[in-house]
Protein backbone atom coordinates (compact mmCIF):
# COMPACT_ATOMS: atom_id res chain seq x y z
CA UNK A 1 0.00 0.00 0.00
CA UNK A 2 3.01 2.28 0.06
CA UNK A 3 4.22 4.54 2.94
CA UNK A 4 0.54 6.02 3.48
CA UNK A 5 0.19 4.17 6.38
CA UNK A 6 2.54 6.17 8.20
CA UNK A 7 0.61 9.36 7.54
CA UNK A 8 -1.31 10.41 10.03
CA UNK A 9 -5.10 11.58 9.29
CA UNK A 10 -5.56 13.74 10.81
CA UNK A 11 -9.25 15.94 12.88
CA UNK A 12 -9.85 18.62 9.90
CA UNK A 13 -11.01 20.94 12.80
CA UNK A 14 -7.05 21.02 14.14
CA UNK A 15 -5.34 24.21 13.83
CA UNK A 16 -3.67 23.82 10.25
CA UNK A 17 -0.22 24.54 11.72
CA UNK A 18 -0.85 22.25 14.06
CA UNK A 19 -2.07 19.81 11.38
CA UNK A 20 0.73 20.28 9.08
CA UNK A 21 3.19 19.04 11.90
CA UNK A 22 1.72 15.73 11.95
CA UNK A 23 2.64 14.89 8.31
CA UNK A 24 6.16 13.98 7.86
CA UNK A 25 6.55 12.71 11.17
CA UNK A 26 7.01 8.77 11.58
CA UNK A 27 4.74 7.20 13.81
CA UNK A 28 5.95 5.80 16.57
CA UNK A 29 6.88 9.42 17.51
CA UNK A 30 3.36 9.80 17.93
CA UNK A 31 3.00 7.35 20.51
CA UNK A 32 3.27 8.00 24.24
CA UNK A 33 5.94 10.11 25.17
CA UNK A 34 8.29 9.92 28.61
CA UNK A 35 10.33 12.69 28.19
CA UNK A 36 8.29 15.59 27.60
CA UNK A 37 10.11 18.78 28.58
CA UNK A 38 7.83 20.39 31.57
CA UNK A 39 6.04 23.83 31.15
CA UNK A 40 8.16 25.25 33.62
CA UNK A 41 11.64 23.65 32.04
CA UNK A 42 10.39 25.81 29.04
CA UNK A 43 9.39 28.77 30.38
CA UNK A 44 12.56 28.93 32.09
CA UNK A 45 14.59 27.92 28.68
CA UNK A 46 12.70 30.77 26.55
CA UNK A 47 13.72 33.73 29.45
CA UNK A 48 16.83 31.85 29.90
CA UNK A 49 17.12 32.85 25.77
CA UNK A 50 15.46 36.48 26.37
CA UNK A 51 18.52 37.23 29.27
CA UNK A 52 20.72 35.63 27.26
CA UNK A 53 19.97 38.15 24.10
CA UNK A 54 19.67 41.02 25.96
CA UNK A 55 22.56 40.47 28.08
CA UNK A 56 24.87 39.87 24.94
CA UNK A 57 23.34 43.16 22.78
CA UNK A 58 24.74 45.04 25.34
CA UNK A 59 28.50 43.11 25.91
CA UNK A 60 28.54 43.49 22.05
CA UNK A 61 28.04 47.40 22.42
CA UNK A 62 30.42 47.38 25.48
CA UNK A 63 33.14 45.39 22.94
CA UNK A 64 32.55 46.83 19.98
CA UNK A 65 34.04 50.03 21.21
CA UNK A 66 37.47 48.56 21.34
CA UNK A 67 37.49 45.65 19.26
CA UNK A 68 34.86 45.34 16.53
CA UNK A 69 35.96 41.66 15.50
CA UNK A 70 35.93 40.25 19.23
CA UNK A 71 32.28 41.82 18.59
CA UNK A 72 31.63 40.30 15.88
CA UNK A 73 32.31 36.54 17.72
CA UNK A 74 29.98 37.72 20.60
CA UNK A 75 27.14 38.37 18.14
CA UNK A 76 27.59 35.17 16.80
CA UNK A 77 28.00 33.08 19.72
CA UNK A 78 24.59 34.96 21.19
CA UNK A 79 22.73 33.91 18.17
CA UNK A 80 23.61 30.46 18.78
CA UNK A 81 22.61 30.29 22.51
CA UNK A 82 19.71 32.02 21.86
CA UNK A 83 18.66 29.44 19.22
CA UNK A 84 19.29 26.47 20.85
CA UNK A 85 17.69 27.84 24.18
CA UNK A 86 14.13 28.50 21.89
CA UNK A 87 14.16 25.13 20.32
CA UNK A 88 14.13 23.32 23.14
CA UNK A 89 11.74 25.74 25.27
CA UNK A 90 9.64 24.47 21.85
CA UNK A 91 6.76 22.30 22.54
CA UNK A 92 7.74 18.38 21.27
CA UNK A 93 5.72 15.78 19.68
CA UNK A 94 4.84 14.69 23.01
CA UNK A 95 3.02 17.48 23.77
CA UNK A 96 1.09 17.99 20.08
CA UNK A 97 0.20 14.19 20.62
CA UNK A 98 -1.08 14.99 24.04
CA UNK A 99 -3.08 18.04 23.51
CA UNK A 100 -4.78 16.59 20.18
CA UNK A 101 -5.34 13.06 21.58
CA UNK A 102 -7.95 11.10 19.75
CA UNK A 103 -7.68 13.63 17.03
CA UNK A 104 -5.68 12.07 14.56
CA UNK A 105 -5.29 8.58 13.29
CA UNK A 106 -2.14 6.54 11.94
CA UNK A 107 -3.47 3.95 9.43
CA UNK A 108 -0.25 1.89 10.06
CA UNK A 109 -2.08 1.19 13.49
CA UNK A 110 -5.18 -0.14 12.22
CA UNK A 111 -5.91 -4.21 12.21
CA UNK A 112 -6.40 -5.29 8.66
CA UNK A 113 -9.91 -5.13 7.92
CA UNK A 114 -9.95 -1.49 9.23
CA UNK A 115 -7.54 -0.62 6.85
CA UNK A 116 -9.00 -2.45 4.00
CA UNK A 117 -11.85 0.10 4.51
CA UNK A 118 -9.90 2.91 4.84
CA UNK A 119 -7.79 2.51 1.82
CA UNK A 120 -10.41 2.20 -0.68
CA UNK A 121 -12.07 5.46 1.21
CA UNK A 122 -8.60 7.23 0.80
CA UNK A 123 -8.44 5.82 -2.92
CA UNK A 124 -12.04 7.51 -3.31
CA UNK A 125 -11.30 10.98 -2.23
CA UNK A 126 -7.74 10.81 -3.98
CA UNK A 127 -9.66 10.47 -7.16
CA UNK A 128 -12.15 13.05 -6.71
CA UNK A 129 -9.68 15.37 -5.46
CA UNK A 130 -7.16 14.81 -9.36
CA UNK A 131 -10.09 15.26 -11.11
CA UNK A 132 -9.50 17.70 -14.35
CA UNK A 133 -13.19 18.64 -13.39
CA UNK A 134 -12.59 19.50 -9.37
CA UNK A 135 -9.02 21.24 -10.64
CA UNK A 136 -11.55 23.16 -13.21
CA UNK A 137 -13.93 24.18 -10.86
CA UNK A 138 -16.73 21.90 -12.41
CA UNK A 139 -17.72 20.53 -8.75
CA UNK A 140 -18.65 21.95 -5.92
CA UNK A 141 -15.53 23.25 -4.22
CA UNK A 142 -16.81 23.48 -1.09
CA UNK A 143 -18.35 19.81 -0.94
CA UNK A 144 -14.68 18.57 -2.30
CA UNK A 145 -12.22 20.68 -0.06
CA UNK A 146 -14.26 20.60 3.19
CA UNK A 147 -17.06 18.02 3.14
CA UNK A 148 -14.59 15.34 1.71
CA UNK A 149 -11.88 15.66 4.49
CA UNK A 150 -14.68 15.39 7.27
CA UNK A 151 -15.97 12.09 5.46
CA UNK A 152 -12.62 10.30 5.63
CA UNK A 153 -11.81 11.40 9.14
CA UNK A 154 -14.97 10.19 10.27
CA UNK A 155 -14.21 6.89 8.80
CA UNK A 156 -10.91 6.99 9.84
CA UNK A 157 -12.03 7.45 13.83
CA UNK A 158 -14.72 5.13 13.43
CA UNK A 159 -12.13 2.12 11.96
CA UNK A 160 -9.81 3.00 14.83
CA UNK A 161 -12.29 2.20 17.71
CA UNK A 162 -13.05 -1.15 15.20
CA UNK A 163 -9.26 -1.87 15.65
CA UNK A 164 -9.62 -1.36 19.68
CA UNK A 165 -12.69 -3.27 19.91
CA UNK A 166 -11.67 -6.41 17.94
CA UNK A 167 -8.44 -6.60 20.06
CA UNK A 168 -10.66 -6.65 23.41
CA UNK A 169 -12.52 -8.82 21.92
CA UNK A 170 -9.89 -11.16 20.56
CA UNK A 171 -8.35 -11.36 24.64
CA UNK A 172 -11.98 -11.83 25.63
CA UNK A 173 -11.67 -15.25 23.90
CA UNK A 174 -8.90 -16.15 24.78
CA UNK A 175 -10.02 -16.19 28.61
CA UNK A 176 -12.34 -19.33 30.02
CA UNK A 177 -15.57 -18.84 28.73
CA UNK A 178 -18.82 -19.12 30.17
CA UNK A 179 -21.98 -18.31 29.54
CA UNK A 180 -22.58 -14.97 31.07
CA UNK A 181 -18.96 -14.00 28.83
CA UNK A 182 -20.28 -15.56 25.62
CA UNK A 183 -23.44 -13.47 26.24
CA UNK A 184 -21.91 -10.50 26.70
CA UNK A 185 -19.21 -10.88 23.70
CA UNK A 186 -21.98 -11.81 21.68
CA UNK A 187 -23.91 -8.78 22.05
CA UNK A 188 -20.63 -6.60 21.72
CA UNK A 189 -19.96 -8.58 18.36
CA UNK A 190 -23.45 -7.78 17.34
CA UNK A 191 -23.44 -4.27 18.12
CA UNK A 192 -19.80 -4.07 16.80
CA UNK A 193 -21.33 -5.93 13.08
CA UNK A 194 -23.70 -3.35 12.53
CA UNK A 195 -20.94 -0.58 13.24
CA UNK A 196 -19.12 -2.33 10.63
CA UNK A 197 -21.92 -2.41 7.84
CA UNK A 198 -22.50 1.59 8.75
CA UNK A 199 -18.78 2.41 7.84
CA UNK A 200 -19.00 0.36 4.83
CA UNK A 201 -21.65 2.01 3.65
CA UNK A 202 -20.18 5.27 4.17
CA UNK A 203 -17.08 4.14 2.22
CA UNK A 204 -19.33 2.86 -1.03
CA UNK A 205 -20.95 6.15 -1.06
CA UNK A 206 -17.78 8.13 -1.92
CA UNK A 207 -16.56 5.48 -4.18
CA UNK A 208 -19.86 6.37 -6.03
CA UNK A 209 -19.18 9.49 -5.95
CA UNK A 210 -15.42 8.37 -7.17
CA UNK A 211 -17.17 6.67 -9.78
CA UNK A 212 -19.47 9.56 -10.67
CA UNK A 213 -16.39 11.72 -10.93
CA UNK A 214 -14.81 9.65 -13.05
CA UNK A 215 -17.52 9.72 -15.71
CA UNK A 216 -18.01 12.96 -15.56
CA UNK A 217 -14.17 13.31 -16.56
CA UNK A 218 -14.65 11.09 -19.09
CA UNK A 219 -17.90 13.07 -20.58
CA UNK A 220 -15.42 16.20 -20.54
CA UNK A 221 -12.61 14.60 -22.55
CA UNK A 222 -15.37 13.64 -25.14
CA UNK A 223 -16.51 17.15 -25.10
CA UNK A 224 -12.79 18.46 -25.75
CA UNK A 225 -12.59 15.63 -28.59
CA UNK A 226 -15.92 17.03 -30.37
CA UNK A 227 -13.60 20.38 -30.98
CA UNK A 228 -12.27 18.67 -33.80
CA UNK A 229 -15.50 17.75 -35.18
CA UNK A 230 -15.57 19.99 -38.02
CA UNK A 231 -12.26 18.30 -39.48
CA UNK A 232 -14.61 15.35 -40.02
CA UNK A 233 -17.26 17.39 -40.95
CA UNK A 234 -15.39 18.87 -43.91
CA UNK A 235 -14.19 15.04 -44.62
CA UNK A 236 -17.89 13.57 -44.84
CA UNK A 237 -19.24 16.76 -46.62
CA UNK A 238 -16.15 16.16 -49.70
CA UNK A 239 -17.15 12.57 -49.73
CA UNK A 240 -20.96 13.52 -49.89
CA UNK A 241 -21.88 11.22 -46.80
CA UNK A 242 -24.90 13.61 -45.41
CA UNK A 243 -25.90 10.38 -42.89
CA UNK A 244 -22.85 10.59 -40.95
CA UNK A 245 -22.41 14.35 -40.80
CA UNK A 246 -25.94 14.35 -38.99
CA UNK A 247 -24.97 11.19 -36.98
CA UNK A 248 -21.92 13.68 -36.39
CA UNK A 249 -23.83 16.98 -35.50
CA UNK A 250 -25.99 15.03 -32.95
CA UNK A 251 -23.35 13.22 -31.16
CA UNK A 252 -22.30 16.27 -30.60
CA UNK A 253 -25.08 17.60 -28.68
CA UNK A 254 -25.65 14.63 -26.87
CA UNK A 255 -22.01 14.68 -25.54
CA UNK A 256 -22.44 17.94 -23.93
CA UNK A 257 -25.66 16.81 -22.59
CA UNK A 258 -24.22 14.17 -20.67
CA UNK A 259 -21.32 16.37 -19.26
CA UNK A 260 -24.03 18.68 -17.32
CA UNK A 261 -26.13 15.06 -16.14
CA UNK A 262 -22.62 13.65 -14.90
CA UNK A 263 -21.46 16.92 -13.22
CA UNK A 264 -24.95 17.56 -11.52
CA UNK A 265 -25.65 13.88 -10.44
CA UNK A 266 -21.82 13.81 -8.87
CA UNK A 267 -22.43 17.30 -6.95
CA UNK A 268 -25.64 15.52 -5.72
CA UNK A 269 -24.20 12.64 -4.57
CA UNK A 270 -21.89 14.44 -1.83
CA UNK A 271 -23.80 16.73 -0.95
CA UNK A 272 -27.11 15.07 -0.55
CA UNK A 273 -26.35 13.48 3.03
CA UNK A 274 -23.64 15.64 5.12
CA UNK A 275 -24.92 14.76 8.85
CA UNK A 276 -23.94 11.25 9.97
CA UNK A 277 -26.80 8.78 9.97
CA UNK A 278 -28.38 7.04 12.83
CA UNK A 279 -26.75 3.92 13.97
CA UNK A 280 -23.36 4.55 12.14
CA UNK A 281 -21.39 4.80 15.45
Amino acid sequence: MGDWVDEPIVDPTMPVRDRSRFFGTPWPLLGPSDHDTPRWARWLLGGGAVVTGAGGALFTIAVYRTDMEAAGLAVVMVFCIMLLLFGISRPDMGHRQRRYAGRYVVPAQLDSPALDLLARARQAVMEVSGSRVHRLGLLDAIANDVVLPERLWEIASLLRTHTELRAEQAAALAEVMTPELTAVLEAQREALGRSVAAVAGRVRELEAYASRVREADAALRAQELQKSHHRYRDLLAQTGDTEGLRHLIGQAGALTKSLHEEIALGTETIAGDPEPRTGDA
